[in-house]
């Protein structure tokens, strides 16, 4: 995995920062923290992405195939 980011229409809901929160941040939306390990947590990412009811965490992997 190399690149993650979350679209526009985040709820705010707090899945992603409780399955990931060193990856994720929730505020008034939620944001990826600067300092995540992206690699190092893949798997969470990926079960935070299946878990967002909206569907706006999005990642990239080394292929370059867009999730």
């Amino acid at each position: 995995m190399k690149k993650l980011k979350i679209n526009h229409g985040c709820i705010s809901c707090g899945a992603c920062e409780f399955i990931a929160p060193e990856v994720f941040e929730v505020t008034d939306i939620s944001r990826v923290k600067q300092d995540a390990d992206i690699k190092k947590n893949d798997k969470k990412i990926i079960e935070a992405k299946r878990s967002c009811p909206v569907g706006v965490i999005h990642y990239e992997d080394e292929s370059g195939d867009g999730y």
